[in-house]
C-alpha cells in the first residue's frame, strides 16, 4: 500500500473515532473541568440512547451541578445497575421554597423519581412513597406516577388518600387514579369507584379511573354490580356525603360494566334501561334518565347481549329533539347486536320524525340490515324529492346546511337518505362473502367502509385483521368505530389471535402519535381498551 494511501486510513478512522456521533466522544467529556461541557456530554449521551454510558452518568449524580442532567439522562438510559444510586441521590431533607437551590433540588428529586419509575424496580418504592408526601407539587407528581410504573402495591392506600382528598390538585388526583389501575391491587377498588363520579374544579377523572378499573378486570365486576343496584352501603354513605347524583352512579358504573363484558351484569343493565329519575323537576328527570339509559344501551350492545335488542329498540325515537343522544347510543348498540330484524324497525321509524334523528335511525339500520332495505331508503328519499322547497331548506339548516339553493334544498335532501342505499346494494353483492367484503374497506363510501369493517367482524374474518387494523386510523370516526368493533369480536376468533397480537405495538404507537387529538378522544378510548386485550392474548 502507498504510504499516502495507508495516512489517509490511518486519519479516517481517527476522525470517526472522535466523532460526535460516537457515545465514547461524549463518555470521555464526562470528567471534563468545565460543568457546561459535562452537562453537553450528558445531553448528548441521552439523544444517542448511549445505555451502556449509564454506570458512568450515575455516577455524576455526585456531582452537584450536573446532578440535575444525569438524573434526567438516566430517565432513558438507566436500568437496574443505576437503581441505587439515584436512590443514595434523593435529597430528602428539601422543603418547599422559591430560591433556586430549593427549586433545583425539587427539579432532580423529580427527575430522580421518573428515572425510578421508569426502570420499575420494586426497590424503589419506599422512597417513592416518599417523594409522593413531598411538599413539592412537580416531585409528588412524578412520585405518584412512578409508583403505578414501579407497581407498588404498598402505596395504594396514600393513592387513595390522594384520590379522596378535596385539596388535591386535579391533575395529581388524575395521575394517582392511572397509578392505581396499574398497580391493579382490588384494595384500590373504592378509590376509583369515587374517581369515577367525582369532578373537582370542573374537572372529571372518569376517563381515567374508567380505564383504571377496566385494567382491573374480573375483580371489578362484583363492587360495580353493587353499586349500580345500591347494595353498596359504604359507597351509598359517601355519595350521599359527597352530593353524587345516583344517575351518574348508574350510568358510569354501566358504562364500565360494558367495557368488562361479563355477562353476570346482563340483568342489572337490562333494569336500568327502565330507569326513571327521581327529581322532581321534569327536564332534569328526563335528562338523567336517558344518562343512564343511554349508557346501560351501550354496554349492552358492546356486550352483544341478543336479550337486550326490543328493549333497547323501545328507547329508539325520532319524535323528540331531547332524545337524540338516547336514540344515537341505542341505535350504535343495535348495531352491534347484529340482530338484522331490529333493522326494519328501525327503517320505519326513519320514515317520519326530526329530521336529524331519522337520519341516524336509517344509517343504523343500512349497517346491519338485509338487502331488501334499500327499496325502504329509496322511497323515502323520492318523498323527500317531493317535498315543499321552504320545508327542504329548513330542515337542512337543523342538519347544519345552511345557504342552500331554494331550487335544490329537496333534491340534495333527499340524497342525505338515498345514499344510505349503497351499503345496502353492497351487502347484496356480498352476502357473507368475506373475500368481497375485504375490498369494501376502500370504498369512496365511508358507510360502505363501516359496514364492511363489521361484516367482516361478524364473521370471525382472521384474514381481515390487517386492514381493519389499518381502518382503526381512518379520519372518518364511523368507519373507526366499527373497524374497532370488529377487531374486538376477532379476539374470540383462535386463528385471529396471532395476527391481533402482532397489531398491538400499531396501535400503541397510533395512540401515542394522536394523544390530544379531540377529535378521536371518544374512539380512541374504545382502541386503548382494545389495545390492552390484544396484549393480553
Amino acid at each position: 500500500m502507498r504510504p499516502l494511501a495507508l495516512a489517509l486510513i490511518v486519519l479516517f478512522a481517527a476522525c470517526k473515532a472522535g466523532s460526535p456521533q460516537d457515545p465514547k466522544f461524549w463518555v470521555e467529556r464526562l470528567q471534563h473541568a468545565d460543568p457546561k461541557v459535562r452537562a453537553k456530554a450528558l445531553q448528548e449521551l441521552r439523544k444517542l440512547n448511549a445505555k451502556d454510558a449509564a454506570p458512568r452518568i450515575a455516577q455524576l449524580l455526585r456531582d452537584p451541578m450536573v446532578k440535575e442532567d444525569a438524573a434526567l439522562a438516566l430517565q432513558d438510559l438507566g436500568g437496574p445497575a443505576e437503581v441505587q444510586p439515584l436512590l443514595d441521590a434523593v435529597d430528602t431533607t428539601v422543603g418547599s421554597g422559591s430560591d433556586s437551590a430549593t427549586r433545583s433540588t425539587n427539579r432532580t428529586n423529580a427527575k430522580i423519581a421518573e428515572a425510578l419509575g421508569n426502570i420499575g424496580d420494586p426497590k424503589a418504592g419506599p422512597t417513592l412513597l416518599r417523594l409522593a408526601r413531598a411538599n413539592d407539587d412537580y416531585v409528588r407528581l412524578a412520585a405518584v406516577e412512578a409508583l403505578g410504573n414501579v407497581r407498588v402495591k404498598e402505596a395504594v392506600p396514600e393513592l387513595s388518600h390522594i384520590v379522596d382528598d378535596p385539596a388535591a390538585p386535579p391533575l395529581l388526583v388524575k395521575k394517582a387514579v392511572v397509578s392505581l389501575g396499574e398497580i391493579g391491587d382490588p384494595a384500590a377498588l373504592p378509590a376509583l369507584e369515587h374517581g369515577m363520579v367525582l369532578e373537582r374544579q370542573g374537572v372529571s377523572f372518569f376517563p381515567e379511573s374508567s380505564f383504571a378499573l377496566f385494567l382491573m378486570g374480573p375483580a371489578a365486576v362484583e363492587p360495580l354490580i353493587k353499586i349500580a343496584q345500591d347494595q353498596d352501603p359504604v359507597y351509598m354513605a359517601w355519595a350521599k356525603e359527597n352530593n353524587r347524583a345516583p344517575a351518574g352512579t348508574y350510568a358510569k358504573a354501566a358504562l364500565v360494566l360494558g367495557d368488562l363484558e361479563d355477562a353476570r351484569a346482563v340483568p342489572v343493565l337490562l333494569a336500568r334501561l327502565k330507569y326513571v329519575d327521581p327529581d322532581p323537576v321534569p327536564g332534569t328527570s328526563r335528562l338523567l334518565s336517558n344518562l343512564v339509559r343511554q349508557f346501560a344501551a351501550n354496554a349492552l350492545g358492546r356486550m352483544r347481549a341478543k336479550e337486550a335488542a326490543d328493549p333497547i329498540q323501545a328507547l329508539v325515537s325520532t319524535r323528540d329533539k331531547q332524545d337524540e343522544d338516547l336514540t344515537t347510543f341505542a341505535a350504535e348498540a343495535l348495531v352491534w347486536i347484529g340482530d338484522r330484524g331490529q333493522a326494519r324497525e328501525l327503517m320505519k321509524k326513519a320514515q317520519g320524525g326530526v329530521l336529524k334523528l331519522r337520519l341516524i335511525a336509517a344509517q343504523a339500520a343500512v349497517l346491519f340490515g338485509e338487502p331488501v332495505l334499500g327499496k325502504d331508503i329509496l322511497a323515502i328519499a323520492l318523498k323527500e324529492s317531493k317535498g315543499s322547497p321552504q320545508g327542504c331548506v329548513r330542515e337542512l339548516t337543523e342538519l347544519t346546511m345552511p345557504a342552500v339553493d331554494q331550487k335544490q334544498a329537496c333534491d340534495l335532501l333527499a340524497t342525505q337518505f338515498g345514499e344510505l342505499s349503497h351499503p345496502l346494494e353492497a351487502a347484496r353483492v356480498c352476502a357473507s362473502d368475506v373475500p368481497c367484503w375485504l375490498p369494501k374497506l376502500q370504498d369512496k363510501d365511508p358507510v360502505v367502509r363501516a359496514r364492511a369493517a363489521y361484516e367482516l367482524g361478524r364473521a370471525g374474518a382472521a384474514q381481515a385483521v390487517p386492514q381493519l387494523v389499518k381502518a382503526c386510523g381512518e379520519e372518518q370516526l364511523l368507519v373507526r368505530q366499527a373497524a374497532v368493533r370488529a377487531l374486538d369480536w376477532l379476539t374470540a376468533v383462535p386463528a385471529a389471535k396471532a395476527g391481533l397480537k402482532a397489531a398491538s405495538p400499531s396501535l400503541v404507537a397510533q395512540l401515542s402519535a394522536e394523544q390530544g387529538k379531540i377529535q378521536f378522544l371518544k374512539v380512541n378510548e374504545d382502541l386503548r381498551r382494545l389495545q390492552v386485550k390484544l396484549s393480553r392474548l
